[in-house]
């Protein structure tokens, strides 16, 4: 081997002794606002580890806050699996609906789900937080991708209406509806504050909107737990099947309601262009209907769209499918229904257009639509922390995760 000024040569090969530029590092700015806020939720929360630089940029309020917005607002679907001796699994997941062929994110896992009788129900999605309760009547508040969780005062008698941020105050709140004597029809209405710790809950009285509602009692219980309410501009919205669409004002916490365009008890309430749109989907005719409120004051209503959807594509084996139920599920217009052929589920994916854009068949699994979806969120919050330090076992929905 020759020495050399430029290099060294080796078996009659020259190598270069050229340095290798480092690259200056990228500015705070840079690495928190283009690349750690397109990170989702789970591998963030990996990044937060790489070094002390990363885990300030990735704990800022500002920047938690802004990360929640980006991520989809994914439809939760809950998956069952049935076996013989009557054990099975349950799970929620969060479809993301927005790839081909879609990704299933689990939120919530329950194992035993016969064994042990104490399945759970998820009531609302706000936020990034669940509201679900067991079937020993335990209320809790969780958020998935920090598995926090926090369990709330007895709600025994009501039935849960809605989770809601309130604004003006900065907490977030549960409505829920009971009756006051438990002997008459009548239903009265309850807030409960999360972040108060003595969980105390406050009446604020009958749902009367207007004398011609009062006599209307039908839709005094919102199908509260059939039904999830959609939150828009600080307002709760919920389709009865009266053709009305009940209102709910969060910061004035009164009640009002607008006509809705169609009377069918399949139709669902859901955001579309930042304005209140209806969604429905008629198995029976395979088509679909959307429509959105232009004007919110004159209850101004126009057609988004009405579709016929590919019931031949959606065929198995030559075998006819029986469409049970589906829904629209996103802003888009994409839209999820679950159909039978022969003895087993599927679940279709269809997009605005009424093209099939994925199909997921299954053995032995019953899937079921729930009508929420849920938006992941690392954003703190207080009523979370535990005043004691103390390490309490996780409740066993969140063991799945």
């Amino acid at each position: 081997m020759a020495g050399g000024g430029a290099g060294s040569v080796v078996n009659g090969t020259a190598l270069r002794r050229d340095r290798v530029a480092v690259p200056a590092p990228l500015p705070d700015e840079v690495v928190q606002w283009e690349i750690l806020v397109r990170v989702p939720a789970k591998e963030l929360l990996r990044c937060r580890a790489a070094c002390r630089s990363w885990r300030r940029l990735a704990s800022d309020a500002a920047f938690l806050m802004a990360h929640h917005r980006r991520q989809p607002s994914l439809p939760l679907v809950f998956f069952r699996t049935r076996s013989n001796d009557y054990a099975a699994h349950a799970v929620v997941d969060a479809l993301d609906i927005r790839r081909t062929p879609a990704a299933r994110r689990p939120v919530l896992g329950f194992d035993d789900y016969n064994k042990s009788r104490r399945s759970f129900t998820i009531h609302a999605s706000c936020d990034g937080l669940l509201l679900l309760s067991l079937s020993n009547h335990r209320f809790y508040i969780c958020n998935p991708a920090t598995r926090q969780w926090l369990q709330l005062p007895d709600l025994t008698g009501g039935s849960v209406a809605a989770l809601y941020p309130h604004r003006p105050s900065g907490d977030y709140r549960v409505l829920f509806w009971k009756h006051p004597d438990n002997k008459s029809c009548r239903v009265a209405y309850y807030v409960l504050t999360v972040s108060s710790l003595q969980g105390q809950q406050r009446c604020i009285g009958l749902p009367v909107a207007s004398p011609s509602m009062n006599k209307d009692r039908s839709w005094w219980h919102l199908q509260a737990s059939e039904r999830p309410p959609l939150l828009l501009h600080d307002c709760l919205h919920w389709h009865a099947f009266n053709s009305k669409i009940i209102i709910f004002d969060t910061v004035a916490e009164s009640f009002s309601w607008v006509q809705s365009p169609t009377s069918t008890s399949s139709a669902h309430l859901l955001q579309m262009d930042g304005m209140l749109g209806i969604g429905c989907i008629d198995t029976a005719t395979m088509t679909a209907k959307a429509w959105v409120l232009e004007d919110y004051e004159a209850e101004v209503w126009s057609s988004k769209y009405q579709i016929e959807l590919p019931e031949e594509e959606m065929m198995e084996d030559g075998k006819c499918v029986q469409c049970l139920y589906g829904k629209v599920v996103s802003e888009n217009g994409d839209m999820l229904l679950i159909g039978r052929i022969c003895w087993s589920l599927s679940l279709f994916h269809c997009d605005n257009k009424g093209e099939l854009i994925q199909k997921f068949l299954w053995e032995n699994v019953d899937p079921k639509l729930l009508g929420i979806s849920f938006k992941e969120s690392l954003v703190r919050h207080p009523f979370f922390q535990r005043k004691d330090d103390s390490r309490v076992r996780l409740p066993r929905f969140l063991r799945g995760l």
